[in-house]
Formats: structure tokens, sequence, C-alpha cells
């Protein structure tokens, strides 16, 4: 008797086949990456560089640009600072979406004045040691937890480290130049660690967890505030800080306007979807702001109540807008 025949899976190419099919791919990834491959002539003297969007991989061929001031590699695939050690002069360097995990390689720098490192995949705040005029520092959406590294930044005036992962204000205490603080959507629960920073005019903390205003007793030049999206119920600690122009407490739990009677250069007030329900609530201590030309009370259950636009306008005559639409000059 015949020995049985295996079955056979016709569907499966020969080995030979594969084989060819394999090579053929490869040879077309291989094209396709030499196809990207590009080569970029920089003048030597060149002061300005900007080199956005090239999927550039790596730092490398600047050593003779030793009289670059500025250089933009902005939204390239640059996994690692490097090859920059040579650019002595170098003032502004824009890192704005990359892929660095790590700051590094920036110690000859010691002229740089603006860094962007937003969009990258930074977890802690270091090699920043010897960035003593740095004045300009972005750091957004990364996964930094900890304010730190900054000791000898003093000549720091704008500081971004909004969408991160950090619990708490700290390590700031020698920046004490910072005028603009932008620390949103993080996790911080409490406003603290900012008695040093005297010259602070713009505080930005919205899409936190802060349930309580406090501890800005020491920033009496603070010009604009910003509180959006935390848990906060009711308005204070705000006694020292004649100067606000600008209070945004849009999306929190507020029943009441209270405490800012004293804040007569207050130019615009933002509450927003807060819990505010009657005018006696709001109005009457708006009404005594002679500056205040913005308001946002919007989805908040007062402005349902009959004659909501007119009694708040009539209430406040300078006022130029409120809510999304702007006042009708009155005859």
């Amino acid at each position: 008797m015949a020995a049985p025949v295996a079955d056979l899976d016709m569907s499966s190419p020969a080995p030979t086949q594969a084989a060819a099919e394999a090579a053929a791919a490869a040879a077309a990834e291989a094209k396709a990456n030499a196809e990207e491959v590009e080569t970029i002539e920089l003048d030597p003297a060149a002061t300005d560089i900007d080199l956005t969007r090239r999927r550039i991989k790596k730092i490398e061929g600047f050593d003779f640009l030793t009289n670059v001031k500025e250089l933009c590699l902005r939204w390239n695939l640059i996994s690692k600072i490097e090859g920059l050690n040579n650019l002595v002069n170098l003032v502004h360097l824009d890192l704005y979406d990359n892929q660095i995990a790590k700051i590094e390689g920036l110690e000859t720098l010691v002229n740089l004045e603006v860094l962007d490192l937003c969009y990258n995949r930074l977890t802690k705040l270091e090699g920043l040691s010897t960035l003593t005029k740095l004045k300009t520092f972005y750091a957004m959406h990364n996964k930094i937890v900890v304010i730190e590294g900054l000791e000898n930044c003093t000549e720091l005036e704008y500081l971004e480290l909004g969408d991160n992962r950090i619990e708490k204000i700290q390590g700031l205490e020698n920046c004490t130049k910072i005028n603009r603080l932008m620390l949103g959507a993080n996790q911080i629960k409490k406003i603290q660690g900012l008695d040093t920073l005297k010259d602070l005019k713009m505080l930005s903390l919205p899409a936190n967890a802060i349930q309580h205003i406090e501890n800005l007793s020491s920033l009496t030049n603070l010009q604009e505030l910003y509180l959006a999206q935390n848990g906060i119920k009711e308005i204070g600690g705000l006694e020292a800080n004649e100067a606000l122009e600008v209070l945004d407490l849009n999306y929190n739990r507020l029943e009441k306007v209270t405490n800012i009677g004293h804040l007569q250069n207050l130019t615009d007030f933002w509450a927003r979807q807060n819990k505010i329900a009657t005018f006696e609530d709001s109005v009457p201590i708006l009404s005594g702001l002679p500056k205040l030309s913005l308001v946002y009370l919007e989805f908040n259950p007062v402005q349902k109540l009959p004659g909501y636009r007119e009694h708040v306008m009539d209430a406040i005559p300078q006022l130029k807008r409120l809510d999304s639409e702007y006042c009708k000059t009155r005859l």
C-alpha cells in the first residue's frame, strides 16, 4: 500500500519566494531611509539657524558654528542633547517636540538665555547648573515630578512647567527675578513656596487640585492670577494683592463673590461655571470695582434669572463685555 501523502499548505510561499520578498522589502526600506537622509549646508558665519521639521535624529556636525546665537531644532526626532559644546555664543536653543529624555550636554552654553524643551520625555530637571544667564525656560508637557535643579538660574524671569506631574511648588527660592510662572495642569494641591518671588506679576495654576487661595501675601506686584479648574469654594487670601488686574476663577465651586472689594485695579473677573445663584451673591461687590471692564458669570445659576444682562450692566456701567457678548453702548 502506498504511503499517505501529507497535506501541503499551498497558501504558504516557497522558501525561495519568501526570501525574495524579504530581500525586496529590505531594499525598499534602505532606499526610503536613503531618501530621508538630507545633506544640509550651513553658513559657518550664520548667527541664526532654523532646522524645523527636518527629521533630524542626532545633533552632529555643528562644531564649526561658533557664531550661532539662535538654533531652532523644533519638531525633529532628536533623543539626546549632544554636539553643542562649541556653540558657546548660543543665546536661544529651541528643542520643542523631540524625544529627549534627559537634560544634558549644555555645560558649555554659559550664554544661553532661552531654552525650550516642551513636548519631550523629561522626567527630571537637571543639567542646568552652568546656565546662570538663563532668563526663559519652557518645559511644558513632559513627565517632570519635582521642581529642582534651578538653584543657579538666578536670572530666570519666565518659567513654564505646565502639563507635567508636579505635586508641590518648591525649589524656586533663588529664582527671585521670575515675573511669569506657569504651573497649570499638574497635581498641585497647595499654593506655597513663592515667598521670595517678589517680582512675580503673573501666576498661572489652572487645572490642579487647589482648594484654597493662600500664601500670596508676599506677591504685592502680582497682576494676573489664573486658578481655573480647581476646587476653590471661597475667595480669600488676596488682602495684599491690590495690584491684581486679572482674576480667573472659572470652573470652580464658588457660591458667592467675596473678599475682592479692595482690588480696585481689577479689570477682568472670570467666574464662569461656578455655583453663584443670585444677584446678591455677585453683583454688589463687583459694582464697587471702578476699573472692571470684563466679567464672566455665564453657566452659573444667576445667568438664568430674568433680566440678568440688564441687571449686571446697570450695576457696572463701565462694563465693556459680559460673558461672551460685548455690552452695547448706552445712550
